[in-house]
């Protein structure tokens, strides 16, 4: 009797164990939200899936912190949150501050808001392209290709000393120098200038 009382101890205790490590048993290691792990899960072509908009990327880059100013100064979190797949030419805060305290300052102003607009479409491309793409691109072109932005004027891009670049109307001359920042519905490339459409 003693021994089957025994037998039946020991087996409640090994059942008590094993619902213990099925739920992390006290152990902190295991004790994993299944939600975390979604940010890690991979897309079928081996990259993590992205889980932040355009908009979002910009806005959590501590490079690209004036532009997060901008694009809410012109009121296009929405358009570059829309599902539609793009590509944003991203200038990240050296390429402001190129511009000048004052010029940056007024086109910030509510005024302004219609030309800041402007000038932040130039930089959004429709599709998702990442720098490998825009360099198969380039070379399947002969040297150079034209891309039509957003903001319905065009950019033309290259390839010099290995980096890509990005030539506006006017003749200004921007570099991707933060490139593949992965978004849910596009891609962002930091560039070191600030382009601009002929107006």
């Amino acid at each position: 009797m003693r021994s089957q009382a025994v037998a039946a101890l020991m087996g409640l205790t090994l059942t008590v164990a094993a619902c213990g490590s099925q739920d992390g048993g006290g152990d902190p290691v295991k004790r994993i939200d299944p939600k975390s792990l979604e940010v890690a899960e991979a897309t079928a072509d081996g990259e993590p899936a992205a889980i932040l908009r355009v908009d979002e990327v910009v806005l959590r880059n501590p490079d690209l912190s004036t532009l997060a100013r901008a694009i809410k100064a012109a009121e296009l979190g929405a358009e570059l949150g829309a599902d539609t797949p793009m590509t944003l030419f991203a200038p990240d805060n050296g390429a402001f501050d190129k511009l000048g305290v004052d010029t940056l300052a007024e086109l910030l102003l509510p005024a302004n808001k219609a030309r800041l607009a402007t000038v932040l479409k130039y930089h959004v491309i429709p599709g998702r392209l990442t720098a490998a793409d825009l360099r198969k691109r380039i070379g399947d072109n002969g040297g150079s290709i034209e891309i039509v932005t957003l903001q319905g004027e065009k950019l033309n891009a290259s390839v010099e000393l290995d980096q890509i670049r990005l030539a506006d109307a006017s003749g200004n001359v921007g570099s991707i120098a933060l490139p593949d920042l992965a978004a849910s519905n596009g891609m962002v490339h930091g560039i070191d200038q600030v382009l601009g459409p002929q107006l």
